[in-house]
């Protein structure tokens, strides 16, 4: 797994409080120094979310995204519907034009492909002979089961994330588009990247802000 989650050496303070907030236990102190075991991380962002010193640092894909924009195709953002959350009162259609601006082609809300994996799961519930299925729309759920509890592979639903349904559902629509999706989760570019095909580059809140204010 890339490391999507790096640590600043030079912040680190050794309070600890990252490897006490990790649910897996996946950060090892050595040499006075936090270490993210990338093998056994989950990519939840907890030690990112904690961290007092700003130690923890998450790869930046903007410039990724700008190459994407300098292409020709058009580019569209799914734009995950918890915008609203980091954004106070900014709605779906400043959004759209804020994103234009920097030079995005459309944005359309994550929620068209959450519509999508909800009819999939109903099929599932009606027309399967499955007494448990676990919902797979959570990529650090699905790091969780991969690597501490295989036994429950199983009972993975195999079926698309909203972000990978809406994703696909614009290629559809546009064979030469590129899509970027933009959200509060890091473990998303984990999810684009392992899952080829759907997502071309993933940003989160907090990089998208940065290039706002920087423009």
């Amino acid at each position: 797994m890339p490391d999507y989650l790096k640590l600043k050496k030079s912040n680190c303070q050794n309070c600890y409080k990252c490897i006490r907030h990790c649910p897996v236990k996946s950060i090892r102190f050595q040499s006075s120094q936090a270490h993210i075991v990338k093998d056994e991380c989950i990519l939840c962002g907890q030690c990112f979310v904690v961290c007092p010193q700003n130690a923890k640092q998450i790869v930046d894909g903007t410039e990724k995204v700008k190459v994407l924009l300098q292409t020709g195709d058009p580019v569209f953002v799914s734009l995950a519907p918890s915008f609203v959350a980091n954004y106070g009162g900014i709605g779906i259609g400043a959004m759209r034009n804020a994103l234009k601006k920097l030079g995005f082609f459309d944005v359309e809300e994550t929620a068209r492909g959450a519509s999508v994996v909800k009819t999939e799961y109903e099929r599932m519930l009606r027309e399967d002979n499955r007494d448990i299925i676990i919902s797979s729309c959570c990529h650090s759920i699905n790091l969780l089961i991969q690597k501490y509890f295989p036994s429950l592979l199983e009972y993975l639903a195999d079926v698309l994330s909203p972000m990978q349904a809406h994703c696909q559902d614009i290629k559809r629509r546009y064979p030469n588009a590129k899509t970027v999706f933009i959200g509060p989760c890091v473990s998303k570019k984990d999810e684009a990247d392992h899952y080829e095909g759907f997502v071309d580059a993933v940003l989160t809140f907090e990089e998208l802000t940065a290039w706002l204010e920087n423009e």
